[in-house]
Parts: C-alpha cells; sequence; structure tokens
C-alpha cells in the first residue's frame, strides 16, 4: 500500500473518531444523527451539476444510501446503549475482516499472509479494547454488532461503485447527496417542524460532524480505489486509537492495561499491512482523481 494512501487514510480514522465521539456525547443523538446525514446533503447536492451523472454505479449509489440511512440509525442507538469505548470498537472491529472475504468474492482480492496476519492483528486489539470496558448489555452487543455487518456491507459496495464510476469524487457527492435527502425525507415525516427545534451551538455540531464525515470517507473511497478494500478497511479501524484517546482525555473513560494493549495490537497490524506495499492493483482503473480532473474543462 502507497505511503500517501496510509497517510490519507490514518487522516480519516481520526475525522471519523472524532465525528463519533461528537455523536457518543450529544443530548439527543437521534437528532444529531440526522442531521449529521441531513448535512451530507447540504454540503454535496450543490455539487451535482459539476460531477455529472454516475451512469456505470445508479445500483451502487441506491445501495450505498439504504445501507448508509440504516447505518446512521443503528449508530444513535448504540451510543444510547453503551459508552463510546465499547461500542466504538465492537463496531469497527467485525467489518475489516467481513470487508476481506467481501473483496474476495466479488472483487477476486486476494490478501497475502503478512497482510491477513496484519488484519486479524487489528481485529483482535479492537475486539480486545471492546471487551475491556464493563458498561455494556446484550442489546448493546447485537447493536454494535449488526453496524459492523452494515459497515462490511457499505465499504465493499462503495468500493466497487467507485471502480465502476472510475471518478471517486463523483461518486461520493451522489452517494452523500442521496442518502442525506433520504435521511431529511424521513425526519420532515417521522418530525415535521420539530426537525429544526434545536440551538445554533447543537447545529452547528451537527453539521461539523456531517462535513467530517463526507471529507473522511471521501478520503477512504477515494483510498479504495488504488488498494485492495480489506487493506483499507483494516487500517482506517486504526480509528480506535482516536476514539480511545479522545474517550479518556475529554469524555473522561478510564484507560487500563487491557486496552493498552489492544492499542499496541491495533497499531502493530496497521504498520504489517503498510509494509506489505502493493504497487499495483489489477481491479482498480488508472484514472486520474485529482478534484480539477473531475470538474468540466470550463471549471478546471
Amino acid at each position: 500500500m502507497p505511503l500517501a494512501v496510509i497517510a490519507a487514510v490514518l487522516f480519516s480514522a481520526m475525522l471519523h473518531a472524532g465525528w463519533n465521539a461528537l455523536l457518543r456525547n450529544s443530548v439527543d443523538r437521534q437528532w444529531t444523527a440526522s442531521w449529521i446525514g441531513i448535512s451530507t446533503f447540504l454540503v454535496c447536492a450543490p455539487l451535482i451539476p459539476f460531477v455529472g451523472l454516475p451512469r456505470l454505479s445508479w445500483p451502487f449509489v441506491l445501495c450505498s444510501a439504504v445501507l448508509h440511512v440504516l447505518y446512521l440509525t443503528l449508530l444513535a442507538q448504540v451510543y444510547k446503549l453503551n459508552e463510546l469505548s465499547f461500542a466504538y470498537p465492537i463496531a469497527r472491529g467485525t467489518s475489516p475482516m467481513l470487508v476481506a472475504v467481501g473483496g474476495f468474492v466479488t472483487a477476486s482480492e486476494k490478501p497475502g499472509l503478512v497482510q491477513a496476519l496484519g488484519i486479524v492483528a487489528i481485529v483482535a486489539g479492537i475486539i480486545g479494547i471492546g471487551l475491556e470496558s464493563k458498561k455494556w448489555d446484550r442489546l448493546g452487543l447485537l447493536v454494535a454488532l449488526a453496524i459492523g455487518v452494515v459497515i462490511a456491507l457499505y465499504t465493499v459496495v462503495d468500493g466497487i461503485g467507485a471502480r465502476r464510476s472510475g471518478l471517486p469524487m463523483q461518486y461520493n457527492v451522489w452517494c452523500f447527496s442521496t442518502y442525506g435527502f433520504a435521511i431529511l425525507v424521513i425526519q420532515i415525516a417521522q418530525r415535521g417542524r420539530r426537525i429544526l427545534e434545536c440551538s445554533r451551538s447543537d447545529f452547528a455540531m451537527a453539521f461539523c460532524g456531517g462535513m467530517t464525515s463526507v471529507i473522511a470517507y471521501a478520503i477512504v473511497t477515494w483510498a479504495m480505489v488504488h488498494s485492495p478494500m480489506g487493506s483499507v478497511s483494516a487500517l482506517r479501524e486504526t480509528s480506535t486509537l482516536f476514539a480511545a484517546g479522545i474517550g479518556m482525555i475529554f469524555l473522561k473513560e478510564r484507560f487500563s492495561m487491557q486496552r493498552a494493549l489492544g492499542c499496541v495490537a491495533i497499531v502493530a497490524g496497521a504498520v504489517v499491512i503498510g509494509m506489505a506495499y502493493e504497487p499495483q492493483v489489477p481491479a482498480a482503473p488508472v484514472v486520474d482523481v485529482s478534484v480539477a480532473s473531475q470538474l468540466p474543462p470550463g471549471l478546471r
């Protein structure tokens, strides 16, 4: 995996942990989760005229939208039931292995032994951190595991969809616009005008979360065009390190030896994956994915 991809995915992991901590620390988590989703529509919809239609990836855009609506709904629910240090690691920790399997089945990606060991180390570390927490219940565990399955599904869908499109920016703009609009419609139907009942600080916080989620996932989708989905997904799970730090410093969660060992396992797995450099990814088309290359000639 190229160093540029590694650095980008690690930055994405930090952003992802940040907006999840923001959601966990909010008062009305369902409202905050909804506005995080709606904000992605407000940010991305104005870009639609400049990126064109995703003619080759429409089925993936629609499937991704459904999965992301389900993801945000479950995320708000799991943070009502459990603390960040439990829910986040379990939800994130179940996905890399499932993504690797999905990449093998759908995109003929065969991880080497070194990559496989790295994935296993990351998964073991994340699950170890999650199981260290004492504040959990059976329903919370099931919801967290369900989120992991949804994460694996949308990661595979978006990895293939971005490759089919050949234009990651175009694919992301349509995905975020579609699922954000769907959440807006659902919330208007459920809450009506009450969806606008919030303070400026609450709205600013949710909008910031939406912006952060767009940037974080756009980076990951771009990375999956250039590197195997299983490796990108596993490396992204280092967000657990950032989540552990945020939980300890800002949310006042305890930090034990078991949690520290879990963090070490995650870092070791990330390093192993990064060292398994792959200069070419046959499944990914060779395209210019810079922002300028995806705009009409008159706007470059």
